[in-house]
Order: structure tokens, then sequence, then C-alpha cells
């Protein structure tokens, strides 16, 4: 079986892991591959740089508890707020045994941005602004606003019949290798119009990496049935314009 890469997103680990084809062999039952995929995943640590806002993120137990979880897992962390100054950080930095030289103030939210892009740390933080702006390096920490919830059920109708084909399809011929358990339900959450989350329009907008699947018919292979179980073209699409858009807020 192969193994997760080191800047292998999870999503991408289980694709990749489900569709190789000694995995397949090896576990041709979909639901025990996908479950030895996962626990793959789990068992692979592979070190990451992880930065962390100071107040409202370091100053919480909460995220003091996560940063030093992560530092014990043996992960590089970093500091990085818009403060003015550093002063008031070292003591954080200290306890958590990061040193001076991977804690910045920026002085704004802005320069803030920059320097974690630049760092190309997965960054923490307590304002929803911020992990807008930094995607998929930004994780939110702390008092969850009503909007961080927020769903969305406006993906067109031809997202729902595509995911509708898909099922159908599914249960005349069987899902046989193909599909996540994830993949599944994302199907039947569009076929039957329900909210999703802006995570699961991420997750659909990402699913532009297997376009070349979009044009080819359903049996030849997984590729166009599980197209169409991620909302196909016009699901695709709309998430893509979706996720700009609510990021852009």
């Amino acid at each position: 079986m192969p193994t997760p890469k080191k800047n292998e997103s999870k999503e991408e680990w289980i694709d990749r892991c489900m569709g190789d084809s000694e995995s397949v062999d090896t576990y041709p039952d979909e639901d025990q591959r996908y479950a030895v995929c996962s626990y793959k995943w789990e068992q692979f640590e592979p070190i990451r740089h992880i930065s962390f806002d100071y107040d409202g993120v370091l100053t919480l137990k909460k995220g003091m508890d996560l940063a030093l979880k992560l530092r014990n897992q043996g992960h590089v962390l970093y500091i990085v707020s818009a403060r003015q100054g550093k002063t008031l950080m070292k003591h954080k930095a200290e306890l958590l045994g990061i040193p001076m030289s991977r804690v910045y103030a920026t002085g704004s939210n802005k320069a803030k941005v920059a320097m974690v892009l630049k760092l190309r740390t997965t960054h923490y933080d307590n304002n929803e602004s911020v992990v807008r702006e930094l995607g998929k390096q930004g994780k939110f920490i702390g008092k969850f606003s009503k909007q961080i919830f927020e769903s969305y059920t406006d993906y067109p109708k031809a997202a729902s019949e595509n995911a509708k084909i898909a099922l159908r399809w599914a249960e005349e011929n069987g899902w046989g290798d193909c599909g996540t358990p994830v993949g599944k339900a994302r199907a039947n959450q569009l076929a039957n119009g329900e909210a999703i989350s802006e995570e699961t329009i991420s997750r659909m907008a990402a699913f532009e990496r297997h376009r070349q699947n979009s044009t080819k018919e359903l049996g030849d292979g997984c590729g166009r049935l599980m197209w169409l179980a991620w909302g196909g073209d016009e699901g695709i699409e709309w998430a893509q314009r979706k996720l700009e858009q609510i990021r852009k807020q």
C-alpha cells in the first residue's frame, strides 16, 4: 500500500489510497479499505510547522492545551500575532518551548496573514476574517460566531439531479470499488437538498482535480460516478464560486 506524503491532505490521501491498485487487491471490500486507509493516516504523523495567534488563543486554556499537545507530538510551533511587540508573549513562548526567533509581532492582521503565508504554517486564530484570508492554512479556534456554523442550500438543482443520477446508477449496479463513505454521504446530501457547510463546499470545490472524469461514461471505471456524486459540473463550479464569495465576506 502507498504511504501518505508530507504535504498531502487527509482527503487527498484517502482518495489516493482508496484508488491504489495494491490497496484494492489487498482490501477489495470498500469499507474495510477505507478503515485501513484512515488508520494509516492516523498513524502517519509528519512533522508540521504550526503557528498560533496570541490574544484569544494562547491566552486561553483551550489554545494552550492544543499547543502543548502538538508540541509533545514533535511539531514545530510559532507564535504569530498582530501585537506591536513580543514582550508579553515571552512567557507563553517559554512554556511551549518556542524560541523568540519563532515569535512574530506583526503589528496588524494584514501583516499577520502575510507572515503566516510566508512561513507556510498551519495557523490557529480566533479572528474569522484572518482564517478566511488564509484559506487551507487557517484553523479557527475560540468562541464561534453564528456565521461559522452557517450552512447553504442554494446549490443549483442540476447538482442535486447529478447526485440522484449517481445514486440511481449505484442502486441498480452497485458501488463496486467506487467511492468512499464521504463521497456517498455527499451524494445523499445533495440529492436530498440538505444544507451543507463551508467545509463541505470547500471539499466540493477541491473535487475539480478530478475534472478529467467529467466526460466519461457511467460504468467506465469510477470517475464519472463519483464526479456526479459530488454534484457534477454544475455542483463543483457552484462550489468554487460560492467558496470565493464566502471568503470575501
